[in-house]
This record gives structure tokens, C-alpha cells and sequence, in this order.
């Protein structure tokens, strides 16, 4: 059976922010998600060249900025320098591709939950689960504000698990395991993620078989959405934070209006 007290006190994880609307991963994107009535948000960070965190979600910068290469081969002044709004539309500007530490603060001030996702690179899994966890131990008001942290990676969850014992893990995966339990005991996650392509009527029946908590990832359809969390799915992570309104549509247009 699933949990009767997820560590996802919601329905929905605003994913990247409310990134159908803002460039994704913006202080942006945060602030029109908690203004859309987001308790969660999703997103992720990597290391710089110079061992600084930023909140991106590629390994490369092509696709939400200005800028070209992999983002682990640049410093921290070079990314702040680049354009991370542009690409999403010609009326926005001035973007920046943030830091860690001003995510979580934009975090904070909106009274909002975080996921956070690290997007190690594959063979560097310590250095990226060593430096967010550090960071994390000194800025997160854990007393206050709920956080869990997730990857693909099982080499990093289980670094992050020996830092920082106390914080919930998700393991991001493609498909549902034959047997999430057993694969959680595994993988030291308490919260299992998978991707809705591959959530089938037999995936669902494991999922309702199973003790874990599970996400899927991204849906924005509304009526899928309401079938997954009516199936035994915990939360949904959507680029949407709107998607459950009861107006649906009529709101989502007032909101695009708002952004133009």
C-alpha cells in the first residue's frame, strides 16, 4: 500500500519551476510558481569548473542560454554572464542561470518545499554529492522548510546518504523495478521516481502493491494527472503548477497573459 504519510505533502512538484510559463530553473519560474499556489518545487544543480553550485538542468548550456559547452567546464562569472531567458521568448531578458545558495533563498522567502535533483557527472558522482551536501548542511532551515534529494545516480544517493543521513533520497529511474522495495533497500531511497511514458496499468498495480513513495515525471495533462494520483501514484511532477485547477485552461491563459 502506499504511504499514509508521504514525504510529498502534495499532489504536485512545480518541475524547474513553473516552467511552462518562465525559463525554467529561474528565481523566476520560483516566484510565478508560488504565486500559481505551489507548495514544491523540483530542480536541479551541478558543479561549476570552480567547484560552485548552480541550479541548471543540462549538462550543457545550448539549450537555456546563450552559451555553448558543458557547464562543468566553466566558471562560476562565466555562466552568471550568460542569458538563461532569451531562448524561452523575445520579451525576456536579463535572466541568470542562479546559484544554489539564491535558489534556496528565493525557496525560503516563498514559503516553498524542494526536490533536489543533482546532475552529476559520470565518474565525478563524490565531488557533486560532497559539495551540495556541505552547502545544504549550512543553508537549508530544516526546521522550518521540507527537502528531499534525488538523482539517477545510485553511486551519488549513497554518498548523500552518508552525509546527510537525516534527508530523505529519491531515485530517478526510467520504469518501475520488478520489485520497488527490495530496489529502495538497495538504493537507500525512501522515494522512488519514474517516467510517465512507462507507467502502464501493470506499472500501476506494482506501485499499489508497494510500500514507497512514488512521483512520475512530467505530465501536464490535466485528466492524466487525476488518473495517476487516483491509481496509487503519491505526486506528479509537472511544468504546471496550474494543472489541477478546476479552471483549467481559462486560468493557464490568464497567466501567460500576466507573463507578456
Amino acid at each position: 500500500m502506499p504511504p499514509s504519510n508521504p514525504i510529498v505533502d502534495a499532489p504536485l512538484l512545480a518541475h524547474r519551476g513553473a516552467s511552462l510559463y518562465a525559463p525554467e530553473n529561474t528565481l523566476q519560474a520560483v516566484e510565478l510558481a508560488a504565486k500559481m499556489g505551489a507548495k514544491w518545487i523540483e530542480t536541479d544543480v551541478q558543479v561549476t569548473a570552480d567547484n560552485e553550485l548552480v541550479v541548471i538542468h543540462d549538462l550543457e548550456l545550448e539549450r537555456t542560454t546563450n552559451g555553448a559547452g558543458f557547464v562543468a567546464l566553466h566558471t562560476l562569472e562565466q555562466i552568471r554572464a550568460l542569458d538563461a531567458g532569451s531562448w524561452f521568448g523575445n520579451k525576456i531578458s536579463g535572466y541568470q542561470v542562479p546559484t544554489l545558495q539564491e535558489f534556496v533563498a528565493c525557496i525560503v522567502d516563498n514559503d516553498l518545499n524542494l526536490q533536489l535533483e543533482l546532475k552529476e557527472l559520470p565518474g565525478r558522482e563524490n565531488d557533486i554529492a560532497d559539495r551540495v551536501c556541505s552547502e545544504i548542511a549550512d543553508i537549508w532551515p530544516f526546521e522550518r522548510r521540507k527537502l528531499f534529494l534525488s538523482g539517477f545516480s545510485e553511486r551519488c544517493l549513497k554518498r548523500v546518504a552518508r552525509n546527510l543521513p537525516d534527508v530523505p533520497r529519491a531515485i530517478a529511474l526510467l520504469c518501475i523495478p520488478e520489485d520497488p522495495d527490495a530496489y529502495a533497500a538497495e538504493t537507500g531511497a525512501q522515494i522512488i521516481h519514474v517516467q510517465d511514458k512507462f507507467v502502464d496499468e501493470e506499472a500501476l498495480r506494482t506501485i499499489r502493491a508497494s510500500s514507497m513513495e512514488f512521483g512520475v515525471a512530467t505530465v501536464n495533462d490535466p485528466e492524466r494527472a487525476k488518473y495517476l494520483l487516483n491509481s496509487g501514484v503519491t505526486s506528479i511532477l509537472t511544468d504546471d503548477p496550474l494543472l489541477l485547477e478546476q479552471d483549467g485552461v481559462e486560468t493557464r491563459l490568464r497567466a501567460l497573459a500576466h507573463q507578456q
